[in-house]
C-alpha cells in the first residue's frame, strides 16, 4: 500500500547570536563552508580550558543552562567539556565562524549537561561520563552510559497544522499510535506503569505536572523473554512538548539492561527549550561498501559488472512467485496459475519493448495465511535463473519481516530477536545458497514509513530494532555459508512518520552489511486531470532530490528496486485520466538515462525495476488507487497505454 507523500515546507532556523547565525545548507554548501577561525579538531578527551567552558556555559546568557538539581550552578561547577563542531570534536570553543553546528557536553564530575544549539534544547544525563554518537546528528544523537543507551531527537514537522486538532492527529497517527497496552500483550511487552492520562481527541494531553510549562508523555516498558538476544529490554520513552505546541517536541528513548525509570524522570525534569543557534549540518559519509569475501565467482563477477556498468539494467515487477509449500509445488494448480500469469506479463512486455529483462523481481514474506513461506526454488529457476552471462534475468528477491502482508497492528520483530524464526531463516539461507545464481537480496524495503510491519513506529519508536534484526539474518546467512546474495538497503524516498527519529539513516545497519543502495520514489500522478500537467513531478526532479538526500552514499551504486509513475487511479476522476502526463514522464526519464553526458545522479543508478502492478486499497479492494500497471493480462493490453509502450521501446533501444 502506498501513501500520499506530503511535502513539507522547510523552516528557516535563524541564530540568536551573531557567532552562531546561519541558514540550512545543502551538503555541497557544507563542504565548501569556510572553516577558518575554528579551534582545531581533537580527540574525544574533555577540554578543561576555562575560557571555552565559560563561553559554552554563557552562550545563552547567565543562568540559562543552570540545573541546580544536578549540580550545574555556575561555570565554576564545571570540570570539563567536549565540543562537537561541524562533525568533529574541537580543542576549544569561542566566537569563531558562523553557520556552525555545535553540540556541547558540559561535565561536573557526576552528570553531563547536553546542549544542542542548532535544535535549541538542553538536558542533563545522569552519568559522570558517556560515549556520544553524533554520526547522524542531523537526525539524532545517541548517548551510551553504563548499561543504557539514550536516543535524543528534536522534532518539528506536522502536516496537520491547519486542522482543528493538529497535535492529536499527528500524535495519534505518527507517534503514539502503538504505545498502548492492547498491542503490548501481542508482542510480549509489559507496561511497568500506566501513562498518567489517556490520550484522546478531547483530551490529547500527557502529564502536565512533571515539568512546568510542558506536556509530557511517559512510557515505561519491558520486552519479556528476550534473554541475551534483547540485551536492553527496559524501554523508557518521553515526549516533551511545550503546552499547546502544535508541532515542536523533544523525543527521548532510553533502553537499558535494568529499570531506568528514575533516569528518564530526571532527564525530563532537567529539560529546557532554548533559542536556536546556528544550523544543523550534514556530515555523514559512508565509503563504498566492501565486497563480501564469501561470494562465489559468479556473484562476484556479476556485482563488479553491475556497479561498473554505464548501462542501466532493467526489470519489471508483475506478480510474486509463490514459495514452495506442500500445495505450492509445480504440480499444484495455483503454482501453474501464477507461472502462466507471470509469463504472460513478461512475454508481452518483452515483445512490446523489444528487450529482455535484465532483472526479475519477486516478493516473499515470513508467513502467508498463517503458514511459513520459503524461497521460490522452482519458479525462480523458470522465470529468473540469470547470472549476468547466460541471457536470463537475475533474481531480485524482496524479503519482508511480516506475517500479515504488512497489515499493521502487530509485528514479528520482537519474536525475530527472540530467535523464534531462526530455523526458518536457516532454511531460507540454505535455499538461496542452493539456487547458486546471484540474488539481489532486498530486505525489508520502505522501513522508514508507517505501513510496514518492521517500521520503528511499531517497535517502540526505536529503529535500532530494525538494525538488530537485519544483522541477525545477515549473521545466519554467514553461518550457513550463503555465497550468492547481494544485499540491498532500500528506504522510501520520503520518511513517514514525519520526524528525525524515523529518518532513513536511523535504520542503516552499516556498510559491512549492505552492498547496494536501493531507491524508491513514486510519482502517484493521482491528481485531477486539470491539475496533473503542473503538479506531476518529473523523474529528473524527483531523483535529483533523492540524490541530494542520499549525499552520505555518493560512492555507492544505486538500484531503483521499485519505482514508477501512475496514469491516474479510480478516485478524483476516470481511471487512466493522466496517461498523457505519464507518457511525458517516461519520455523525459529516458532522455535522462540516454543522455550522452549523463548527470551525476544518473551515473549512480545501475538498475531500475518498474512496478507493473496496481494498488487496491479501498471500496472492498475493487478500486484502483495507483495505476502503475502497463499491461492487463486478462485483456492482453491497456489500449490507452499503447503510446506509452512505444515510448518504453524507444527509450530502451537507446540504452546501449
Amino acid at each position: 500500500m502506498r501513501k500520499l507523500c506530503i511535502l513539507l515546507a522547510g523552516v528557516l532556523l535563524l541564530g540568536a547570536a551573531g557567532a552562531f547565525a546561519g541558514c540550512n545548507n545543502t551538503p555541497e554548501e557544507d563542504e565548501k563552508e569556510e572553516q577558518s577561525g575554528l579551534f582545531p579538531a581533537a580527540g574525544s578527551e574533555q577540554v578543561t580550558d576555562r575560557a571555552s567552558l565559560e563561553y559554552a556555559y554563557g552562550v545563552y546568557g547567565e543562568g540559562a543552562l543552570a540545573d541546580e538539581a544536578n549540580g550545574f550552578t555556575d561555570v565554576t561547577s564545571l570540570t570539563g567539556g567536549r565540543f562537537m563542531v561541524n562533525g568533529s570534536y574541537r580543542t576549544g570553543l569561542g566566537e569563531s565562524g558562523n553557520r556552525n553546528d555545535i553540540r556541547a557536553e558540559l561535565y561536573n564530575g557526576r552528570a553531563i549537561r547536553c546542549v544542542d544549539l542548532p535544535e535549541g534544547y538542553a538536558f542533563t544525563l545522569p552519568a559522570p561520563s558517556a560515549e556520544v554518537d553524533y554520526s547522524i546528528s542531523q537526525y539524532r544523537t545517541q548517548y551510551t552510559y553504563g548499561d543504557a543507551v539514550l536516543t535524543a531527537t528534536f522534532e518539528s514537522k506536522n502536516p496537520y497544522t491547519a486542522d482543528e486538532d493538529p497535535w492529536y492527529l499527528f500524535a495519534e497517527s505518527w507517534l503514539l499510535k502503538y504505545l498502548n497496552s492492547e498491542l503490548f500483550g501481542l508482542l510480549g511487552i509489559t507496561a511497568l506503569r500506566e501513562p498518567a492520562h489517556a490520550f484522546t481527541r478531547t483530551e490529547p494531553y500527557g502529564d502536565l505536572g512533571i515539568l512546568e510549562g510542558y506536556d509530557v508523555y511517559r512510557y515505561d516498558l519491558k520486552i519479556e523473554d528476550g534473554g541475551e538476544e534483547i540485551a536492553r529490554p527496559f524501554y523508557h520513552i518521553a515526549v516533551i512538548r511545550a503546552e499547546n505546541a502544535v508541532k515542536e517536541f523533544a523525543l527521548f528513548v532510553l533502553k537499558a539492561e535494568s529499570d531506568r525509570s528514575a533516569d528518564m524522570d530526571a532527564i525530563v525534569q532537567s529539560y529546557v527549550r532554548l533559542p536556536v543557534k546556528g544550523v544543523k549540518r550534514t556530515t555523514t559519509v559512508y565509503e563504498a561498501p566492501p565486497e563480501n569475501p564469501r561470494w562465489n565467482a559468479a556473484t562476484k563477477a556479476y556485482y563488479e559488472s553491475f556497479i561498473s556498468s554505464d548501462r542501466v539494467k532493467w526489470g519489471v515487477f508483475s506478480a510474486s512467485m509463490p514459495g514452495y509449500r506442500d500445495e505450492y509445488l509445480p504440480t499444484d494448480n495455483n503454482y501453474k496459475y501464477v507461472l502462466d500469469l507471470s509469463r504472460r506479463h513478461q512475454s508481452y512486455l518483452e515483445e512490446a519493448w523489444d528487450f529482455k529483462y535484465d532483472i526479475y523481481p519477486t516478493y516473499t514474506a515470513l508467513q502467508y495465511a498463517g503458514e511459513r513461506v520459503r524461497f521460490p526454488v522452482y519458479m525462480a529457476e523458470e522465470l529468473a535463473g540469470g547470472d549476468g552471462t547466460n541471457g536470463k534475468p537475475v533474481l531480485q528477491f524482496t524479503y519482508q519481516f511480516t506475517a500479515n502482508n504488512n497489515l499493521m497492528g502487530t509485528t514479528p520483530m520482537f519474536d525475530i530477536l527472540r530467535g523464534k524464526y531462526d530455523g526458518q531463516f536457516r532454511e531460507l539461507a540454505q535455499d538461496i545458497k542452493n539456487y547458486q545464481k546471484p540474488v539481489l537480496f532486498r530486505l525489508n524495503n520502505e522501513m522508514n514509513t508507517d505501513w510496514t510491519s518492521y517500521c520503528g513506529l511499531i517497535t517502540l519508536l526505536d529503529p535500532d530494532i530494525f538494525v538488530m534484526t537485519w544483522k541477525r539474518l545477515y549473521g545466519i546467512f554467514e553461518e550457513v555459508g550463503v555465497d550468492n546474495s547481494i544485499w540491498i538497503w532500500n528506504p522510501n524516498s520520503n520518511s513517514m512518520p514525519y520526524g528525525c527519529w524515523g529518518e532513513d539513516l536511523c535504520y542503516f545497519p552499516g556498510r559491512e552489511y549492505v552492498q547496494l543502495l536501493g531507491g524508491t520514489y513514486y510519482e502517484l500522478n493521482n491528481y485531477t486531470k486539470e491539475a496533473a500537467p503542473k503538479s506531476c513531478q518529473s523523474f529528473k526532479k524527483m531523483y535529483t532530490e533523492l540524490y541530494r538526500k542520499n549525499a552520505a552514499f555518493r560512492e555507492w551504486s544505486v538500484i531503483l528496486s521499485e519505482f514508477g509513475c501512475g496514469s491516474g487511479g479510480d478516485y478524483s476522476g476516470e481511471l487512466g485520466r493522466n496517461r498523457d502526463v505519464q507518457l511525458k514522464w517516461v519520455r523525459e526519464m529516458f532522455e535522462e538515462f540516454n543522455d550522452p553526458d549523463p548527470a551525476d545522479y544518473i551515473k549512480q543508478i545501475k538498475g531500475a525495476v518498474w512496478f507493473n502492478a496496481n494498488d487496491y486499497n479501498y471500496d472492498n479492494g475493487t478500486k484502483v488507487t495507483n495505476r502503475y500497471q502497463l499491461y492487463d493480462p486478462n485483456n492482453n493490453y491497456y489500449s490507452d497505454l499503447l503510446p506509452l509502450m512505444e515510448e518504453f521501446r524507444r527509450g530502451l533501444s537507446g540504452r546501449e
